[in-house]
Order: C-alpha cells, then structure tokens, then sequence
C-alpha cells in the first residue's frame, strides 16, 4: 500500500565543501510522503540548481 502524500514546507541553507555559505533562508513546499522524503526531494534539487554534487543542506527545518 502506498503511502499517502502531502505537501511539506522544508526550509534550509545550502553550504558549499568548505562550509561558505551558496543560499540562505530557503523555502520549497514539496509533495512527498514524509518529511525524510522531502528532505531528499531539496537536496537533489538544490543539487541541480547549484550544478555541484558537494553541497550539504543545514538549518533544515520542516514548517506546518
């Protein structure tokens, strides 16, 4: 059975390799089933948006 999705608010920063700051104060609403899922959902995103694959998200917070 699969699981039921909502839309979940995930805010975030986005840090490069060395810990310097890309993007701040982040905000995506993402239609997942869970907030891990969302969380993964930002993180492939980010990834593509900032074309690098050493980008770590912090300060990530799942908003109601």
């Amino acid at each position: 059975m699969a699981s039921k999705k909502q839309i979940i608010r995930v805010a975030f920063d986005v840090l490069d390799e060395r810990n310097h700051s890309l993007f701040t104060n982040g905000n995506l609403s993402i239609t997942a089933a869970d907030p891990d899922e969302a969380i993964d959902q930002v993180f492939a995103q980010m990834q593509r948006q900032f074309n690098r694959p050493d980008i770590r998200l912090t300060r990530v917070r799942i908003c109601a």
